[in-house]
């Protein structure tokens, strides 16, 4: 066969040599093909997988922030511990713990998690114990029915009485049991000072309720005149979930010299700082502030307090004149 014989079958689409030629061409494509494709998900794919793990992380660690900071306005003598976060895909998931101190032990206090995600909307907080409570009747008086409030782990909840609104009762929890915490409700507005004065020795206090309300805020809480009932309707008492103040003692439980530079670090940092607790800070800045660009020691007032310690330590509380109300919070006994 010549050249001019073999170049025409070269070029003869029908010719077994072409076919076979045509053959290996197509699979050595497909094969580059598919090692491309397989080479760029791959990478493609680790790329999404370590964008997402970036994300969720900054996006978890900023979640857990928030709890932190909230916690240093809020939250009477609880604090967080065993932080853990789960993250998937686009969605993760920040899961701690919280404690209480009473007396020189801390007590479980609820499991709660933070849902978070690269999607906005699947945000959310839930858990045991915060701002669910269970109503309990606790006993009948010339006012009606009286009731202990009780969280989700059967911890009974403090109840905290604003002195510029009236109740028709308040009650003393001072001398029930033998380890305990108590949430004191001051007759008026105190300064750190005047607070510290006032205490007995054997009482540890380990939270000050700072007076965050505005006139606006006590006329809501004040009694109501209903016009379906004519009878006026009963004052707002607070919980533990709706105050705000400064913790006295640290996570270890030792006490701190000057808690309140905590309390005022949180304050005037986060006021302008977007967060989920924004509005919180944001509130607590206009009225301590009043106006000013900086909230100080000075403008603090203290309301009420959160002490604990045994049943003689208790005790010495009950004939301080400027406790209006007491009310117990966890209990513990003697180990």
């Amino acid at each position: 066969m010549n050249d001019q014989e073999n170049l025409k079958e070269v070029f003869d689409l029908n010719s077994s040599k072409t076919k076979a030629m045509l053959r290996r061409a197509k699979l050595v494509t497909l094969i580059r093909t598919v090692t491309i494709s397989a080479l760029v998900f791959i990478l493609l794919s680790a790329a999404i997988l370590v964008a997402n793990a970036r994300l969720l992380n900054r996006i978890g660690a900023d979640r857990f922030l928030e709890e932190y900071l909230i916690g240093l306005v809020a939250r009477p003598n609880t604090y967080i511990t065993h932080a853990r976060f789960s993250d998937g895909f686009l969605v993760g998931e920040l899961e701690y713990v919280c404690y209480r101190i009473v007396g020189d032990r801390p007590v479980y206090d609820g499991t709660h998690r933070v849902a978070y995600g690269l999607i906005p909307f699947v945000k959310s907080v839930y858990g045991a114990g915060r701002a669910q409570l269970i109503q309990i009747e606790n006993e009948r008086s010339a006012y009606g029915v009286e009731f202990a409030y009780y969280n989700k782990l059967g911890h009974r909840e403090m109840r905290f009485f604003h002195p510029h609104v009236g109740y028709e009762t308040y009650p003393n929890d001072l001398a029930l049991l033998e380890q305990m915490g108590v949430a004191i409700s001051f007759d008026q507005r105190y300064s750190l000072e005047e607070v510290h004065a006032m205490l007995p020795g054997g009482a540890r206090l380990v939270w000050y309720w700072v007076d965050t309300y505005d006139e606006q805020d006590l006329s809501r809480m004040k009694a109501q005149y209903s016009d379906d009932t004519k009878q006026y309707g009963e004052a707002s008492v607070l919980f533990a979930s709706q105050v705000y103040g400064i913790k006295a003692i640290s996570s270890s439980g030792e006490e701190l010299e000057e808690p309140w530079n905590q309390f005022l670090a949180a304050v005037n940092s986060n006021a302008n700082i977007k967060s989920r607790y924004q509005d919180v800070f944001r509130r607590l800045f206009e009225v301590l502030g009043n106006g000013k660009e900086e909230v100080t020691e000075e403008d603090i007032r203290v309301i009420g307090v959160v002490v604990t310690g045994d049943t003689q330590s208790m005790l010495l509380l009950r004939d301080i004149g400027c406790i209006k109300a007491a009310t117990l919070g966890v209990v513990i006994g003697k180990l």
